[in-house]
């Protein structure tokens, strides 16, 4: 490598001289390559970050190693290395190099049929071909890379050679017409060609051209000899691609920016000035039947905070990719201004970083997965685009992220793109991340509480959500919540495997994998993407509002509405109250509350919950069970086509059915963890009676991304079934998390309030600590008023919470929701504020007073407090 003395990096743009129709940058006959990545001018900038920093040369010679072998294969005998390729010598003539292979997943139907699916699910036999075709375009790339660092022409050579190779080789085949989705090598899956292969191949070309320009010449396979680079042949290839991107992808979700990179990076490779600003258009402004363009993808995020409204992977690849995409252009014309006409994309990376759980894991829903979340080098992306365009609130932002994440040990600079684009320094102090009580992702209507504890223990956090809501990769799952507890998400959501199959499309995408209810055995999505659309759930009411500040250490919670009308046979109107309680720094549970009711006649209602474990268990000696395998499998035969009818609502998956006659009284069942970490753990429900009732236990399919002793399991599940609506009488179940033996917990009994026949809360009694405590909680109507006189109990709106001592000393009132709660001559009364929350802490020598409004605290004693 030559070295340099020029001072550290500067982000620097290659301007060219007049103007064209396309923003500023300069009109010539051929551009000064390379300029996608990086332009001649960033060479002694990036060469002195190799110098000068340990993370940046650790990479740089990383990169040389790996290419120490594929070069000295190549310049001993570069016809036999180019034979490597995955060639179908079988149609080789002479004079010619051989087409490729086809890489196909194949996959026969009825009667024979062979069906045209994607190459998610292909097996590593059908992907070998491919995979070395990728491994020797990703080398390419790599040697053109080096040849800009070292300008060593070895590097060149074989990254020339390569591109000769597959232009030789992929030009001679026919671009596959099906359903315009085929690509050349690809046939059934042009989309993945151009990811794993298209966006590749202009780098090549952008790397190697000074060396071509300056008569380097590629060895050809048929020519046995050099020849003249086929300029026009590559220039059609790279057309080509674009063209799959532009007129054959599809628009609406994540595909139009997955492929984007492709059309950049081919119209960037582009000779044709006319024919490369058009191409430009296409990505940033005109979008076209099959391929979204920037400024649409753009309008969803309309907010700062805004994510892209899809699941967790999927919406991080959109903003990470788009990103880079956005630094790209405005580096290659700085007009553009990218990073000043659209900030919200590159400051949605860090959302998902706020939807762990306590143990790092994320919140899931539909095709989501449990682990991933921020990445940090997109995050280096986004501060360099801020450097780069004068956008400060970028680097405001990722700058102290990136700093407080190297201090913490969470992230190490390298990778290709920070060695190209990386700032020398980051600016910004180190700022370690407080998670808000609250927080929401609304398009798809959830709503999350979390409660850390002091002692810093992950197993004493507390974490729960409720959600569901339409959208790409989605599930149509109905109002679906997940708790955590003792260091694990303990009831989940089943998550995904692989795509296409039974289990996905007719239980994991279904509402019978979720924690929800189903309606009359009905449940189902109907419209939307591949026919999964659902309703979202509606906030009604919650305790902080998302990312406010909490007004009580120890309470939240929320109330959300559903409507389940797709198809004709729910027609349901639901709605679920979910509160975390904490009642130490070490114990603590949920209370969930899930009214639902139909509009039809003879209708029923079954709340499921699904916990990860070895197996649940009724305590109660008077509910037999019974075998009941016919149970949920009145569609086990339906109808089902892929991505367009399915199964609903997908419980002929459960198995070992033992169910219940009708039982009224209270249930408490276990659900057990004997192979979770170094101590058994249990999560435990209280659920109160009610008419007409049935339970059911059930083992539902494994749940994905489990910690290992229940990878691949059967999930235990608890199916309760009411006989006519659940509304007066709703769905309550207290659940408590704990650790050691099945009976360690601390909630000793539940019992529930009615009025007039209609359920009104809960009376909670807990021993912490060898202490009792005694917890009435109230959950009705907004507005609605509530009195006891045995208890003095006055309230009067829709959530609240009174904690006793054992000897009935009032410990504290939490007013969720409501205009006045009074208990025993303490009150405390709204005087201002639109949604009202208040709490009354008297545990220590003075009264701790916290809320959102105004508020009149009349103490039992007469004396009275004015607190804003």
């Amino acid at each position: 490598m030559k070295t340099t003395n020029q001072p550290p990096l500067v982000l620097t743009v290659c301007l060219l001289v007049t103007s064209v129709s396309l923003g500023s940058r300069g009109a010539q006959s051929a551009l000064e390559r390379p300029c996608i990545w990086v332009c001649p001018a960033d060479r002694a900038g990036i060469l002195a970050k190799i110098e000068q920093q340990p993370w940046a040369k650790a990479y740089y010679d990383g990169l040389i190693e790996r290419l120490r072998d594929p070069i000295e294969k190549h310049r001993a005998d570069p016809d036999a290395y180019l034979r490597g390729m995955p060639f179908d010598w079988e149609k080789e003539k002479p004079g010619q190099t051989p087409p490729f292979t086809y890489t196909r997943h194949i996959v026969t139907g009825s009667e024979g049929v062979v069906a045209h699916p994607n190459l998610d699910n292909a097996t590593r036999g059908e992907m070998a071909d491919a995979r070395k075709l990728i491994r020797y375009l990703q080398t390419a790339v790599d040697c053109g890379v080096a040849y800009y660092l070292t300008e060593e022409e070895s590097y060149a050579q074989c990254a020339t050679d390569i591109l000769n190779a597959f232009i030789k080789g992929v030009i001679q085949m026919e671009l596959s017409p099906w359903q315009g989705r085929g690509g050349w090598l690809f046939p059934d899956d042009g989309f993945r060609e151009v990811r794993d292969i298209g966006q590749d191949v202009p780098m090549i070309y952008d790397f190697a051209a000074s060396f071509i320009r300056k008569g380097g010449r590629p060895y050809d396979l048929g020519a046995k000899a050099k020849i003249e680079f086929p300029q026009l042949e590559a220039q059609r290839v790279f057309r080509t691609y674009a063209d799959l991107t532009v007129h054959y992808g599809h628009t609406g979700s994540n595909h139009s920016v997955l492929a984007a990179p492709n059309l950049v990076q081919n119209a960037l490779a582009f000779e044709d000035e006319t024919q490369r600003n058009q191409y430009l258009r296409y990505y940033l402004s005109e979008s076209t039947e099959h391929q979204d363009a920037l400024d649409r993808i753009a309008a969803l995020y309309k907010n700062e905070g805004d994510i892209w409204p899809e699941t967790s992977q999927y919406s991080n690849a959109v903003s990470e990719i788009t990103t880079r995409l956005m630094f790209i252009l405005t580096k290659f014309d700085p007009s553009f201004h990218l990073g000043q006409r659209y900030p919200n994309i590159p400051l949605a990376l860090p959302k998902w970083r706020t939807m762990k759980y306590p143990n790092g894991e994320i919140v899931r829903f539909g095709d989501g997965h449990r682990h991933g979340g921020i990445s940090l080098s997109a995050c280096e992306i986004a501060y360099a685009l801020g450097k780069l365009d004068g956008v400060k609130k970028l680097t405001d932002q990722f700058g102290p992220l990136l700093n407080t994440a190297i201090a913490e040990g969470r992230y190490e600079r390298g990778g290709l793109f920070t060695l190209l684009w990386g700032c020398e320094n980051i600016e910004g102090e180190n700022k370690t991340l407080t998670p808000a009580r609250t927080d929401t992702m609304s398009h798809v209507g959830l709503y999350l509480q979390r409660n850390l504890s002091p002692t810093g223990n992950l197993d004493d956090g507390l974490m729960c959500f409720v959600e569901g809501g339409h959208c790409v990769h989605g599930h149509a799952e109905g109002m679906n919540i997940e708790l955590y507890g003792k260091g694990q998400v303990l009831g989940v959501d089943n998550g995904r495997g692989s795509y296409a199959v039974d289990i996905h499309e007719n239980y994991s995408r279904l509402f019978a994998a979720h924690n929800t209810v189903i309606v009359n055995g009905y449940s189902r999505s109907e419209g939307g993407w591949v026919n999964l659309g659902i309703n979202t759930v509606q906030l009604v009411i919650m305790e902080p509002l998302p990312t406010k500040e909490a007004v009580s250490p120890l309470y939240s919670f929320s109330r959300t509405s559903f409507v389940d009308d797709k198809g004709d046979g729910a027609e349901a109107v639901q709605e679920r109250t979910l509160s975390l309680v904490r009642t130490s720094d070490t114990t603590g549970y949920y209370i969930d509350i899930f009214r639902s009711k139909s509009k039809l006649p003879n209708e029923y209602h079954d709340y499921l919950y699904h916990n990860i474990g070895d197996k649940l268990s009724f305590l109660n000696t008077d509910m037999p069970l019974h075998a009941d395998a016919m149970r949920y499998q009145a569609n086990a035969q339906g109808e089902w086509r892929q991505n367009s009818i399915f199964r609903h609502p997908g419980w002929h998956f459960f198995e070992a059915v033992e169910s219940s006659d009708v039982y009224d009284s209270d249930v408490q069942a276990i659900f057990s963890m004997e192979k979770l970490g170094d101590r058994p753990c249990t999560m435990k429900l209280f659920i109160p009676g009610g008419e007409g009732r049935e339970y059911t236990k059930v083992l539902a399919p494994a749940t994905f991304e489990v910690p290992a002793a229940y990878k691949g399991k059967p999930t235990p599940t608890l199916v309760m079934r009411q006989t006519g609506a659940a509304w007066d009488t709703p769905f309550v179940v207290v659940y408590e998390p704990y650790a050691d033996a099945p009976n360690a917990g601390s909630v000793r009994s539940v019992e529930k309030i009615t009025q007039d026949g209609i359920f009104k809360g809960l009376t909670i009694v807990s021993t912490i600590g060898g202490k009792t405590i005694r917890q009435v909680v109230i959950s009705q109507s907004s507005h609605t008023t509530f009195d006891d006189p045995a208890l003095g109990l006055h309230f009067r709106g829709g959530f609240a919470i009174v904690t006793v001592d054992g000897d009935g000393h009032l410990q504290d009132l939490y007013l969720g929701d409501g205009e006045v709660l009074s208990f025993k001559g303490t009150t405390v009364e709204k005087v201002l504020g639109d949604q009202f929350a208040a709490y009354l802490g008297l545990a220590g020598p003075k009264p701790e007073v916290s809320t959102n409004g105004k508020v009149l605290v009349t103490m039992a004693n007469g004396e009275k407090l004015s607190v804003e």
